[in-house]
C-alpha cells in the first residue's frame, strides 16, 4: 500500500501556519536605562540615591523603608538620578513597577545589579 502524501502535506502546512502566526517577527520593546556617569565635574558632591529591591523588602540609601515611604522619598528627592539596585531573584514585574515610579517622579533611572547576590560569572 503506497503512502499518501496529501495528509502529510496538510499537517505540515497547518504546523507552518501555527508557528508563523504565533511567533513575533520583531523583538519586544527594548528598555533603555541611563547608567550613572563616573563623577561629573559640575556636581562633585551630588551622588545619586539608591533604591534597592531586596528579597525582604525595599532599602533607600541603605535604610529599610516600606513601599509608601519609598514613593514619598522619590517624590521629595532633590537630585536627578536614582540607581535601582536588584538581585538576580528580583521579579521583572517588581523591577518595572519601581522603574515606573522613578520615571513618574521626574527622575532619571539607572540600573545596577547587586554584585553580592550575582555570584560568579560563568
Amino acid at each position: 500500500m503506497p503512502i499518501r502524501l496529501t495528509p502529510l502535506i496538510d499537517v505540515v502546512f497547518i504546523l507552518l501556519l501555527f508557528f508563523m502566526l504565533s511567533s513575533r517577527m520583531e523583538p519586544m520593546g527594548l528598555l533603555e536605562l541611563e547608567t550613572p556617569a563616573p563623577q561629573a565635574a559640575s556636581e562633585p558632591n551630588q551622588e545619586p540615591a539608591e533604591l534597592h529591591l531586596t528579597d525582604s523588602g525595599l532599602e533607600w540609601n541603605g535604610s529599610r523603608v516600606d513601599p509608601d515611604g519609598a514613593r514619598t522619598r522619590l517624590t521629595g528627592y532633590s537630585g536627578d538620578t536614582v540607581i535601582l539596585k536588584t538581585s538576580p531573584s528580583t521579579p521583572l514585574g517588581e523591577f518595572t513597577r519601581w522603574l515606573g515610579h522613578i520615571e513618574s517622579a521626574g527622575l532619571n533611572p539607572a540600573w545596577k545589579r547587586n554584585q553580592k547576590d550575582a555570584g560568579e560569572a560563568p
